[in-house]
């Protein structure tokens, strides 16, 4: 294998990257499985997402996503939006500080073709190892003397998926639960309209009020994608919720609907708008806001976004300890799929960077974090 053989360097969503995460299965296994068909709004205008690719033989063969953020309050975090290896060939282990760019990768690269077969597991931990030193070092060019948190989100059922956070020094810090609401027929409401964006915009601060007990509250697409649903109550907005379209092909369902799928009988009247076919239609809501009391007009909200949308179910993720899901749990009919226990958590993942490796990051990391505001594109 040649010293080009294997390469790394930091890019720009593109059709290589696009066609590499079409490929990739999301989920955990018993649960749902599924591939997410992208809408270009998800990425293209995300001017902040970033990829370090890694590549043999110029095929991409890793990837790790991230998004450089400033939050209301000015501090900085590192969002980590995608994180997948293929499986490859053996490459020997590197060691845990090595730079990777210039002399220091081409050395890096050399060790790896002196290096003996080892089995599958350290083929992927060499690998794992060089995305992880190129991490630290974008990381390290971000913050200076500060401390930047990085954050991401795993499925807690997707061992996989944990066992690779930890392999990179994530630790779980908190839970996401995943709220579904589910029509079998959604009505529309006339109440409701769509907010232009120069509204939403002009909306900013009570947005920021209402988010003000979260960590990583940020407004990035906040207008560009989606579009917003308000309920008013004599002229004025008493209820506001983002509405963005999603579309999932589904290869895998949870144990407990996998029997239906078997025998077809997921595709019987009521029980094919219950249950995801093979492309699964939905729509997601966001940067939801409410005046106090008001909460249960979100409902009609969804209903309304559904029934626009054609499709029968909306999802919502907010932090187990965010203070309006205990509050929004109890004050809206979410219908079939939450009944049917379908609704499912998440947990978010925390890793402190700064540019010396001390012991004292180690506690900072582990440190307990509000509520993490959580955008629907980060889900899909």
């Amino acid at each position: 294998m040649s010293t080009s053989a294997l390469s790394i360097n930091l890019r720009s969503y593109d059709k290589e990257i696009k066609e590499f995460l079409d490929n990739v299965l999301i989920g955990s296994p018993g649960g749902i499985q599924y591939r997410v068909h992208r809408q270009k709004s998800m990425n293209h205008r995300d001017k902040n997402l970033r990829f370090i690719c890694l590549s043999k033989n110029l095929k991409l063969i890793g990837v790790v996503g991230l998004v450089n953020r400033i939050d209301m309050t000015g501090k900085q975090w590192l969002y980590i939006r995608y994180l997948h290896i293929k499986r490859t060939q053996h490459y020997p282990r590197l060691k845990k500080n090595a730079m990777l760019d210039g002399d220091a990768f081409t050395s890096c690269i050399r060790r790896i073709q002196r290096g003996s077969h080892r089995g599958h597991d350290q083929r992927k931990t060499m690998l794992q190892q060089v995305l992880l030193d190129y991490l630290d070092g974008y990381a390290q060019s971000l913050t200076a003397s500060k401390l930047l948190p990085a954050y991401a989100f795993v499925e807690d059922r997707n061992h996989q998926s944990m066992r690779l956070c930890n392999r990179f020094g994530f630790e779980k810090i908190q839970e996401i639960q995943t709220l579904l609401f589910h029509r079998f027929n959604p009505s529309l409401h006339t109440q409701l309209c769509v907010i232009t964006p120069e509204e939403i915009r002009g909306m900013r601060e009570t947005l920021d009020q209402f988010y003000n007990a979260y960590d990583a509250y940020h407004t990035e697409g906040l207008s560009e994608q989606g579009y917003f649903l308000g309920y008013r109550v004599n002229g004025k907005w008493v209820a506001i919720a983002r509405i963005m379209r999603h579309c999932w092909g589904v290869e895998g369902l949870p144990e407990y609907f996998s029997f239906l799928r078997k025998w077809q009988i997921d595709r019987w009247p009521y029980l094919r708008q219950l249950i995801p076919g093979r492309v699964f239609h939905f729509i997601s809501a966001d940067y939801i806001w409410f005046k106090q009391g008001c909460e249960k007009y979100l409902e009609q909200i969804m209903e309304h976004a559904i029934a626009n949308e054609k499709v029968h179910t909306a999802m919502i993720w907010m932090s187990k300890k965010s203070p309006h899901t205990k509050l929004l749990r109890e004050s809206i009919s979410w219908g079939s799929l939450n009944k049917l226990g379908y609704s499912g958590s998440v947990s978010l993942v925390k890793k402190v960077f700064v540019n010396n490796y001390q012991e004292s990051v180690k506690k900072n990391s582990r440190d307990k974090m509000d509520p993490v505001f959580i955008n629907a594109c980060d889900m899909t």
